[in-house]
């Protein structure tokens, strides 16, 4: 499945669930994401500029990507598992293209989420950028 195909799944979710069932939705997601190891919720991985303390590590290659995340509060750690399953095994270049506000916008989250949280997952997306450029 492509990332705009995967991006469409969730938006067609989204499409159905108004208002707090959005964010149970997220905390349900949170649930199933597995997060990371503790040795893994270091500094390197640390995302500043979140609200809440947010982890996320990249692993793979260029041309085979792993991010997983992991977050204090669940609604983030629920954005950060959606974000993964949308993008894990896809290119380096792919995830590259995104852009950060585009894409909550485009999963139909972009009037639900508060600018904080926002703010937050644009952090979270510009770090794993950053850690790509480093595969």
């Amino acid at each position: 499945m492509t990332i705009e195909e995967k991006i469409e799944e969730y938006a067609d979710t989204f499409s159905f669930l108004e208002g707090l069932d959005k964010m149970e939705y997220l905390v349900d997601l949170a649930k199933k994401a597995p997060g990371l190891p503790p040795e893994e919720r270091n500094e390197a991985n640390r995302v500043t500029g979140c609200a809440s303390e947010t982890w996320v590590s990249v692993r793979g290659t260029p041309e085979d990507v792993v991010i997983q995340g992991d977050s204090e509060a669940l609604i983030v750690k629920g954005m950060l598992y959606m974000l993964s399953d949308t993008v894990n095994h896809h290119t380096r270049d792919e995830i590259l293209a995104l852009d950060e506000q585009h894409l909550l916008e485009s999963y139909g989250l972009g009037g639900s989420i508060t600018n904080k949280r926002m703010n937050g997952f644009a952090s979270a997306l510009l770090k794993i950028k950053n850690q790509l450029q480093k595969l």
